[in-house]
């Protein structure tokens, strides 16, 4: 036999010898060994894989994990378009300060800005093909207040409220969620306030330029609003009678 044929057929022996002795480890009931990657390999690549990550890609990822708040349909991070690109509020929202309603930014403009910049990111290709599409992104809501209650952000911009005082540090949300309760125990603390000289067409300015009608002693006063509230006219920061929210 020659050396290439000897060579030949201990390799195929060798072969044929690994494959038995697999397969009796298996019949025996014993499961072949498997490497475990050691921890801090596996801790030092996915801190390597983070560093790779861009600030947007950081952000992105940060609003997908992110464990308060409605999961939306596109991982939009409220901290990194106020902190990493300086925009305001009203950049997005614009209208709010004289609605009724709170307005939430037309696709349009978003596609205003993302037609050139986050190209390479998936979220941004969703939001592109939503705009391709002629539809509408499907926010999921965040703030909702009952049926039975109306509340216009125009009086309360109008009086210098800042967003932060309802919406909280939406500076810092990855992801945005309900800060506040929306309970009316919640607005009547701050209706309840002290005036300030600034606001805005509040009761007690109202109060200063047109006095309150007396009330006949013993007896609820003309109008629709409770005997204690009328009482109170003019001494709180904002509305407390019930027809201030609900009709």
């Amino acid at each position: 036999m020659t050396n290439a044929k000897r060579l030949t057929t201990g390799a195929t022996l060798g072969v044929l010898a690994l494959a038995v002795g697999g397969w009796m480890l298996l019949k025996a009931g014993a499961e072949p060994a498997v490497a475990q990657e050691d921890p801090a390999v596996q801790t030092a690549a996915t801190a390597a894989q983070e560093a790779e990550q861009t600030p947007a890609e950081a952000a992105i990822a940060a609003a997908e994990n992110a464990d308060r708040g409605p999961a939306q349909p596109i991982p939009f991070n409220h901290a990194f378009h106020v902190t990493e690109l300086s925009m305001s509020c009203a950049y997005c929202h614009t209208g709010t300060e004289r609605s009724k309603v709170a307005v939430m930014p037309a696709l349009s403009l978003c596609i205003g800005c993302h037609r050139v910049v986050g190209g390479a990111l998936a979220p941004i290709q969703e939001l592109r093909a939503y705009w391709a599409r002629g539809e509408p992104v499907p926010w999921e809501r965040v703030y909702k207040v009952p049926e039975f209650v109306q509340f216009y952000h125009e009086p309360h911009m109008r009086n210098g409220l800042e967003c932060e005082e309802c919406h909280g540090p939406v500076e810092e949300m990855d992801r945005i969620y309900q800060w506040s309760s929306l309970r009316m125990g919640w607005c009547l603390e701050c209706h309840r306030g002290e005036p300030e000289e600034t606001d805005v067409a509040t009761d007690y300015m109202l109060s200063q330029e047109y006095q309150h009608a007396p009330t006949p002693e013993g007896r609820q006063p003309t109008g629709l609003y409770p005997y204690a509230i009328s009482e109170e006219y003019g001494a709180s920061r904002a509305p407390i009678d019930c027809l201030a929210c609900h009709y």
